[in-house]
This record gives structure tokens, sequence and C-alpha cells, in this order.
């Protein structure tokens, strides 16, 4: 526990915003209470994250999670060019897109475990950004051949004042 109290604040925020989101995707995202259907009749029927759409959620949770906890070890995870903070930055971005998904498919009955969860999300995300940018993570700047890129991209531009010379003559 020592480690985390060294840790960025940005990097709590992430690390417990982690935590606490995967107890969120557990409960209720979604409830029906018998008793506003029927009167007189208890009991009450629910559906959490981890149904449709938000099982990715779930699963980015999991892996945000794993991934911090690599980083926060002595564990060197060689990724190429790819900056562990642009790892952690990604996961954090891709998990609050699809809790924000998740959170829009389940807009019947929703629950108010649902509604901390996507407050949970948005402040991990901006947490994890903020910390990105304290690290000074950079987006890869080559580009493979052949990734994507248009072909009049890749043509070098003319110098600046130079003109092509063309057959006609000047007059």
């Amino acid at each position: 526990m020592d480690g985390l109290s060294k840790l960025s604040r940005e990097a709590q925020v992430v690390i417990g915003g982690g935590v606490l989101l995967l107890i969120l995707s557990f409960l209720d995202w979604q409830q029906l209470s018998f008793s506003s259907v029927v009167p007189g009749v208890g009991g009450a029927v629910g559906v959490n994250e981890w149904h449709g759409i938000g099982l990715f959620a779930g699963l980015l949770v999991i892996a945000m999670l794993v991934w911090e906890v690599v980083r926060l070890g002595t564990v060197n995870v060689s990724l190429g060019t790819l900056d562990p903070g642009l790892v952690s930055l990604g996961l954090a971005l891709l998990m609050a897109l699809f809790t924000v998904i998740a959170f829009l498919n389940k807009g019947t009955f929703r629950h108010w475990p649902a509604w901390a969860a996507l407050f949970v999300a948005l402040v991990v995300a901006a947490a994890a950004v903020m910390r990105a940018r304290a690290e000074g993570v950079q987006m890869p700047q080559g580009m493979p051949a052949g990734s994507g890129g248009s072909a009049a991209s890749a043509e070098p531009a003319a110098p600046a004042g130079h003109t092509e010379p063309t057959d006609e003559p000047s007059e």
C-alpha cells in the first residue's frame, strides 16, 4: 500500500476509480421494482453492466487495472515504440467510451449505479488525460508504409515560390 501513496494524484484516481467501476459494474444498472408495477408485491429484477455491450466496458476496466498494476510493479514490459503512458491513456479512454455506450444502451429503468459508473468513468478518463500530459506522453510519430496514408500525402511538397514549367509560351 505504500506504493500507492507515492503515485501521482491522477494515477491514484485512475486506479481507485477503476476499482470502483469494477464494483459498480456488478450492481443493477437497470432495475424494475415489482411494487411499482403491482401494488403489494415486493421484489425487484435488474440487469448489471455485464449484459450486452457493457461486457466490453467491464473487460476494459479489468485490462486497465491489470495494466496499472503492471506499471506499478518493477516489471518492464516492452511495447516497441509505444509509451506505457499511451497504453494507459488508450485503455482509460476506451473504457470510458464503452461505459458511455453501455449507459446509453441501458436507458429504460435506469438505476443509480449506472449514473455513478458514468460519472466515475468520465472522472477516470479525465485523470488519465491529465496524467498523460504530466508524463509527457506523445503520439507515435512514424507511420509504417502502407498503413492507411493517402498517396497524395506521400509526395513531397513543392518549395514555396516554385512554379512548375509549362509548355505554353508566356506573353
